[in-house]
């Protein structure tokens, strides 16, 4: 272990002192909405759940499709190495599992809680094992290892909270979970069972009853059984007779109550039936967005009773950091699942011998069989291996856990040097685009998705494998590489000064483009990595004449072009950057389109008066465009900002020229460019005609996002309120009317919207758009309304006027020219058209007969009326708001039609 890890978790260990103390003085309590210790002071528990210790699982003991519940694997064992010797590996598999170094490890890395997931068979004896049907035999080992672990939490002044997670029988059909034998009568199939069940929780309070550091009781795991009732009344029953046995000898500690369905059906089990009760949900493979705990925070302010996530887990990083965060944020503590397995995912990653792999093959038939003493050796080398100082500690997970949800700032993985060997997956502790940025980081649905291609060394984003280089590695190396993906090292730099860059990759055939930045500097310019031939042919490319300034800085690599595995880059050659020419590294845009940032390789002299705009040419498709102002950038002297009044977009041609002298360094003019291509790093300009996601915005004031049940799933807006908007950055490509089709749902029948369109915050009202209910706030329909809008490129904005509304997404149609050629050949003109105030109907020269004018909305309701026998009619529009109306002009029997755009 490099020396910087070490410093990182003394810094855990200081902040975990310098936070609030948890207490044990009188005991961890229900009050309202909180859980508080025995002052009184709230108290967000964070915890890790034992995982396989006590109840082994199918996945984490890896015998998936052999052995996939507890049971199943002790009678796999027995049946391969006989009895005695399955007994000494259970000793051996509790005494290595879990023990106080992994609950001191816990405390000093800024746990404050346990959850020990139990089996009752170390309890006491299942049904159909008892001497006497109907009594309960008690076995010591489960108790002696609870008053262990009891201690040990006890030392470390952390809460140990006791789960049930398979009682007698199995209390559901996921066999793996809770042990369940389908040829066995279930808990909710058996009276002893459930009876046993009640009799356990009984004797564990009466042992645990004056225990400060019991956390609660957890009373059963992850029910999920569908109930003849077609309710959860015999899981409240059960709940009601465990509370009764508890209650009896133990007036202290939580009860905490899981629902049905994997914990989250709460139905049947309200109103809480105890004064010290917390209602237990479970979260996996989901979205993490602000809502997404709501369904269950209702529960807490409809009874006012305190909440706990028991279990979560098994995803990336950044999914713990979101789910953490939210959690914090609405006063819900979790707990972790689970401690250890052999997977980057978790705290403690087991590493699997080959020993124990060759077993597995075996018991599935995929390979030759092992000796009773071969077996026997393969899985004591698989319970040592659980030892935690065996085990690969993923400082990644536990940082993205404990520290990540409380801060943005990020910690070197390492203290590297310049001049030497940087690993590029040794890139800086953080959330996903602040110390690295991928294309995939998380899991959000139920269908298993990975979010590290490589599936190694740590849980991020970033895509990480085995490295074949023969070259210095720290074992792996970046792949998986996608266009826009970065990665950031923090190190330092002693002084200004040039060197020569070596990367060290390998590709097929693509190769890839990258670029360096120091403090968002770009220092290198666009860098070709060429193909190799093979993503194992490593291949060590020069790069010349790089700068890098003097101080605490921030190094990071982007790939412009995906396409190259990275092992590591490399300073070298390092001399006196005095005499490089003064020249332009790369311009691209800003972020909001209304600038060009100009990177240079050397700090920016301020200019005594201004710099001259006549030195630089913008030309946008082709076309001369102001620079209204130059300045150097706020966030470093070695940008250049050009301002640009008018706005730019992502599918313009944007290119620009230095002729001038103006702009210096020390005594060196920047070296003069003709048309440097700008790289567009704004917001995608959206085209119209087309479809728009709502959730594609170019800035959103005051909507929420939610998950969209909708065809495409995705997001939709939601929680519009008066003075909330929407806005959209566009490129209509033809002038004409325009059909908008709204995706919506609401189940109000008054939510209205503004649409408004014109440059930056100088907007029209098009039209006003009210939206009919749709019965629900995910029952989707579409709605529609007609526009006028001009060729261009400028902003779309939707302004809520009133009520609330779901948008999923809109789309503009073309439908047409102003007047189409059937209606100007009828002799009836409009003028203007658009109108604001006033406008005029022209007849021609012979048409002086009686004429009805109606004016009309798109649903045929008559909003103006007027006669005429003139040529010409004046009518007042002001009442009118921005829209598309009709105009229905009636003579005799017959009657014409035309379109009216009104804008304000």
């Amino acid at each position: 272990m490099k020396i910087i890890r070490g410093i990182y978790f003394l810094s855990l260990i200081l902040a975990a002192c310098l936070s609030p103390e948890v207490r044990a003085e009188g005991f961890l309590h229900a009050d309202g909405k909180q859980i508080v210790d025995g002052n009184g002071e709230n108290v967000i528990l964070r915890g890790i759940g034992t995982g396989n210790w006590m109840i082994m699982e199918g996945y984490m003991m890896k015998t998936v499709g052999v052995a996939n519940t507890h049971t199943q694997f002790r009678d796999k064992l027995i049946e391969t190495i006989g009895v005695a010797k399955t007994d000494s590996f259970y000793n051996v598999w509790l005494a290595n599992h879990f023990t106080r170094r992994d609950v001191d490890s816990m405390r000093i890395w800024g746990f404050n809680s346990v959850r020990v997931a139990m089996h009752y068979k170390w309890f006491t004896l299942p049904i159909e094992d008892e001497p006497v049907q109907g009594e309960n035999t008690w076995l010591d080992k489960g108790f002696t290892m609870i008053d262990s672990l009891l201690d040990w939490c006890g030392d470390n002044e952390m809460y140990l909270i006791l789960d049930l997670h398979g009682a007698p029988g199995g209390q559901g059909k996921d066999a793996a979970i809770s042990d369940y034998d389908p040829s066995k009568p279930s808990l909710w199939e058996s009276n002893d069972n459930k009876k046993k069940t009640v009799a356990l929780w009984q004797k564990l309070a009466e042992r645990y009853a004056n225990e400060p550091w019991i956390g609660g009781y957890d009373l059963i795991n992850e029910t999920n059984w569908t109930f003849p009732e077609g309710n959860n009344s015999q899981l409240r029953q059960l709940f009601g007779e465990i509370t009764d046995s508890i209650r009896k000898v133990d007036q202290n500690h939580i009860l905490f109550i899981e629902g049905n369905s994997f914990a989250n059906d709460h139905s049947g089990l309200k109103p809480p039936w105890d004064d010290n009760m917390v209602y237990s949900f479970h979260k996996y493979w989901s979205t993490t967005g602000p809502n997404d705990l709501d369904w269950i925070i209702q529960l807490r302010n409809q009874y006012n009773v305190p909440l706990w996530l028991g279990e979560s887990g098994e995803n990336s990083n950044t999914w713990f950091t979101e789910l953490i965060q939210l959690c914090e944020s609405k006063n819900i503590g979790w707990s972790w699942w689970p401690v250890k397995k052999d997977d980057i995912n978790s705290i403690l990653n087991v590493k699997t011998s080959s020993a124990y792999e060759s077993l597995i093959r075996y018991w599935k038939g995929e390979g030759p069989a092992l000796t009773e003493q071969e077996a026997f050796d393969a899985v004591l080398e698989w319970a040592e291996n659980h030892k935690i100082e065996n085990c690969v500690i993923q400082y990644d997970v536990i940082d993205a856990m404990i520290r990540q949800p409380h801060t943005n700032e990020v910690l070197p993985y390492t203290d590297h040097k310049l001049t030497e060997p940087v690993f590029f997956t040794e890139y800086d502790y953080g959330k996903n685009t602040i110390a690295y940025s991928d294309a995939v980081v998380a899991n959000y649905s139920m269908d298993f998705s990975s979010w590290n291609d490589g599936w190694s060394m740590r849980n991020d984003g970033v895509d990480i494998e085995a490295c074949s280089d023969s070259e210095p590695n720290n074992g792996y190396n970046v792949g998986w590489t996608e266009d826009g993906e970065w990665m950031q090292y923090s190190m330092h730099s002693d002084s200004v000064t040039m060197y020569d860059l070596q990367i060290r990759h390998a590709s097929g055939s693509g190769g890839s483009t990258v670029h360096f930045e120091v403090n968002g500097v770009n220092v290198s310019g666009s860098l070709v990595l060429p193909a190799t031939g093979s993503w194992d042919n490593w291949q060590t490319t020069t790069f010349n004449d790089i700068i890098i300034p003097e101080g605490d800085i921030k190094i990071k690599l982007v790939f412009e072009r995906g396409g190259s595995n990275l092992n590591y880059f490399q300073f070298i050659n390092p001399r006196s950057a005095s005499d490089v020419v003064f020249k332009l590294i790369s311009a691209e845009t800003t972020e909001d389109g209304f600038g060009i940032l100009l990177s240079l390789n050397k700090n920016v002299d301020i200019p005594d008066v201004s710099f001259n705009l006549a030195d630089f040419e913008l030309l946008v498709d082709d076309e001369a465009v102001s620079v209204d102002e130059v300045s150097i950038s706020g966030s470093s002297d070695m940008i250049l900002l050009l301002s640009v009044a008018q706005g730019l977009y992502s599918d313009q041609n944007i290119r620009l020229s230095y002729t001038g002298e103006s702009v210096h360094s020390g005594d060196v003019n920047l070296l003069q460019f003709s048309d440097e291509p700008v790289l567009k790093k704004m917001a995608e300009s959206k085209r119209i005609p087309g479809k728009i996601q709502a959730e594609d915005f170019f800035v959103n004031h005051g909507f929420e996002l939610e998950d969209c049940t909708d065809t495409g799933n995705g997001l939709n807006t939601s929680y519009a309120n008066a003075g909330d908007y929407l806005l959209y950055k566009v490129h209509v490509t033809r002038t004409g009317y325009y059909r908008v089709i709204y995706r919506v749902a609401t189940e109000k029948s008054n939510a209205e919207i503004k649409f408004q369109a014109g440059p930056l915050n100088i907007y029209t009202t098009l039209d006003t758009m009210q939206f009919e209910s749709t019965g629900g706030w995910q029952n989707w329909d579409i709605q529609t309304s007609e526009v006028y809008l001009e060729e261009g490129y400028y902003y779309l904005r939707f302004l809520v006027k009133q009520s609330e509304f779901n948008l999923n997404w809109f789309q503009l149609n073309y439908t047409g020219t102003a007047i189409d050629e059937k209606e100007l050949n009828t002799g009836i003109k409009l003028f203007p058209n658009p109108v604001k105030d006033h406008m005029s109907v022209v007849f021609s020269g012979s048409d002086f007969d009686n004429k009805t004018i109606e004016i009309l909305d798109l649903n045929g309701k008559r909003l103006l009326i007027t006669e005429t026998k003139n040529l010409e009619c004046q009518i007042n529009t002001e009442s009118l708001v921005a829209g598309i109306y009709l105009i229905r002009i009636t003579r005799d029997d017959k009657q014409n039609k035309l379109k009216l755009s009104v804008q304000k």
